[in-house]
């Protein structure tokens, strides 16, 4: 059986880091995604090590599972017709009409942090439960 590089689904055109002197480049997944040579692009976006240096990095992306939920087809279903069109007209006008309905249909994952926000504007409504999610997948968050 062929074993599957865990780091082979990063998306395409991910920031690599090649800084061998960085502290944190062990935990980092654009050190590590860059070292693990995935990426057969000719030409390739990189940190640029010179502003990468140091214990705060900007890019420091730690490699960690998180629970991405996906789908909110049902999440008014709980919601007084009234509010309906202003919390989606509010979740709208964050993500993007586009990028909104590709979230609501599950097409695209919903990470831990828009969790949050959606969570908090459906409380900012008297949902005090927050949205409801389809379902929830435990993935690397990049």
């Amino acid at each position: 059986m062929e074993s599957k590089n865990i780091y082979q689904d990063a998306p395409k055109h991910y920031l690599l880091c090649y800084n061998t002197t960085c502290k944190k480049a062990k935990t980092c997944l654009h050190q590590i995604v860059a070292c693990e040579n995935i990426n057969k692009e000719k030409i390739v976006q990189c940190v640029n090590p010179s502003v990468s240096s140091g214990e705060n990095c900007d890019y420091y992306k730690a490699d960690r599972i998180v629970r991405i939920a996906y789908g909110m087809e049902h999440t008014f279903d709980k919601v007084l017709a009234a509010d309906i069109a202003r919390i989606r007209g509010a979740l709208v006008r964050h993500f993007g009409n586009g990028s909104y309905y590709v979230r609501r249909n599950g097409k695209k994952g919903i990470t831990p942090a828009e969790q949050e926000y959606i969570n908090s504007i459906f409380i900012a409504y008297g949902y005090a439960e927050g949205a409801s999610f389809d379902n929830y997948k435990d993935e690397r968050e990049w």
